[in-house]
């Protein structure tokens, strides 16, 4: 049956979070109907036996890990809904929040995405705004700038914030602009996949438009291990040179690959210093980091 808003998240051995989401969607009141997907990366940690014993949620199998983006599409391929909410599991969410995001895009019908403000648990603001800017790849010091820039921005608005675009942990999109074949770039197994997809719509001309006034808790990092910084520099890449050109991917990835060994260098010093947990962690990520970097 035809929903307001589809509900659509990615499971890869969450099962806590998940069962955290479905009992939200559960005892959730709402003037808009919805639907709760969940498309299993074939997780092994209860997920599977969890997901089949709870009719609620539309459940779908995927049989592997297909990675993010390619996940998201298969859910939305399999809901029809006026809305769909892409939203990881790692997400806590509020009734409020879910409310004045659908109001909004029910009073404005010319905006294409919206989403509310991304907290951590501590109540911090999250980078979660995409900005086309390729000197920001040149400079990793600028893209730290910006987004710091952009979180005090919404930290401090009273109205919508138009922006160029949202990250994938959780947005609201109008399906009827998904272009096919699909939503995400299927090129993308994880990381960017959000990036190229906020890149699209901006070229389109699509208008988003993040809510400062509302917000929800994402906690992050709960599907990653260290065996994924390498996952990230491919993507990153791919992501250059499909929007910029291989020029442009190749001279960052030396530019990265600079950045990295000096601080790979600069933590391993350290760490024999100062031996700490926090040093010998910087340690190997940088250490995966560069080994990663060599290989894309």
């Amino acid at each position: 049956m035809p929903v307001d808003i589809a509900f659509v998240t990615v499971n890869y051995n969450t099962l806590e979070y998940v069962k955290d989401l479905a009992g939200f969607f559960r005892s959730l009141e709402t003037p808009f109907t919805f639907s709760f997907t969940v498309v299993d990366n074939n997780s092994q940690d209860g997920s599977q036996e969890f997901l089949r014993s709870h009719s609620e949620i539309n459940y779908i199998q995927a049989g592997k890990n297909l990675g993010y983006g390619r996940a998201i599409n298969r859910g939305v391929a399999a809901t029809d809904s006026k809305y769909v909410c892409v939203t990881n599991t790692d997400v806590i969410l509020n009734r409020e929040a879910l409310l004045a995001l659908w109001r909004f895009l029910e009073e404005h019908p010319g905006v294409g995405v919206c989403a509310p403000r991304l907290l951590y648990e501590n109540g911090r603001s999250q980078g979660m705004v995409f900005e086309r800017s390729l000197f920001s790849h040149y400079l990793h010091w600028l893209a730290k700038l910006r987004a710091k820039r952009i979180k005090e921005k919404l930290a401090n608005a009273t109205v919508p914030v138009k922006v160029q675009g949202v990250m994938g942990a959780f947005f609201w999109i109008r399906r009827f602009i998904i272009a096919p074949p699909a939503l995400f770039d299927e090129d993308f197994f994880f990381f960017y996949e959000d990036s190229a997809l906020s890149h699209a719509l901006a070229d389109r001309g699509i208008p988003c438009f993040v809510l400062p006034d509302v917000s929800i808790i994402h906690i992050g990092g709960k599907s990653r291990s260290e065996a994924s910084v390498s996952i990230f520099y491919k993507s990153k890449y791919l992501y250059l040179k499909k929007f910029y050109g291989p020029l442009h991917a190749r001279v960052v990835r030396w530019i990265d690959r600079a950045r990295i060994l000096r601080k790979w260098l600069l933590y391993s010093a350290l760490s024999r210093l100062f031996p700490s947990d926090r040093m010998r962690h910087k340690r190997r990520h940088y250490h995966h980091a560069w080994n990663a970097s060599r290989l894309h």
